[in-house]
């Protein structure tokens, strides 16, 4: 997966630049840093990054759970405060965690392999199905095989064509999935069984070139 484009909503100067130095050790993108949850939301959505952190009582009338209400992209909240009533709200809005300050680096490693997990399983592809533009989940495709200028896409509820080359379509997916033979890639989560010759997906056989034998081995094995 390519590095998250995140931003933080933080009042505290000395905060935002830890957390900011913090995320980008970890490879993650910083797109935008405000105090103001109501000049956050504008920013957010020119900038519409991957992972929102939001302290929830920040500068101006709106908190961070005011904020949080209005997005539909992976929160994590980051906050002083451990009260009841703010942790109820915050709940509310979905999290993909909540980390106390001053934050542990391993606790905002296992949030950032949290969000990553979610948008990952959550990502689509947009595909033209005969007169009509269709959302195919990522994480229902079983293989792709490349023929001519298209890739049939084999889901676990049937096929679907795309127009694109074995490489832009690699762009397109996660890190799940892996090129086996110049016409054939695969999803890792549904290998049930391989071989040097072949790979298993549920009961079908996609055979590997030798040229991609080793990568096969080191993302398989």
């Amino acid at each position: 997966m390519k590095s998250l484009r995140v931003y933080i909503l933080e009042d505290e100067f000395i905060t935002q630049e830890v957390l900011k130095q913090t995320l980008e050790s970890l490879n993650c993108n910083v797109c935008g840093v405000q105090s103001n949850a109501e000049k956050a939301l504008e920013e957010i959505k020119l900038l519409m990054p991957d992972l929102v952190f939001l302290d929830i009582r920040v500068d101006g009338d709106k908190t961070g759970i005011w904020l949080g209400n209005q997005l539909d992209i992976p929160i994590i909240y980051l906050t002083a405060f451990s009260d009841q009533k703010n942790i109820k709200d915050a709940v509310q809005t979905d999290p993909i965690s909540y980390l106390q300050k001053p934050f542990q680096e391993k606790d905002l490693m296992i949030a950032l392999e949290l969000a990553k997990n979610k948008l990952e399983s959550s990502k689509e592809l947009l595909i033209k199905d005969k007169n009509f533009m269709v959302k195919v989940k990522v994480n229902n495709i079983l293989y792709a095989k490349k023929e001519d200028h298209y890739l049939v896409l084999y889901l676990r509820d049937g096929k679907k064509m795309i127009r694109a080359t074995v490489q832009e379509f690699l762009e397109m997916v996660t890190e799940d999935f892996v090129q086996i033979h110049r016409s054939y890639i695969i999803n890792k989560n549904f290998v049930s069984g391989f071989s040097n010759k072949v790979v298993k997906i549920q009961d079908i056989e996609v055979p590997i070139s030798n040229s991609y034998l080793p990568k096969v081995k080191s993302e398989l094995f």
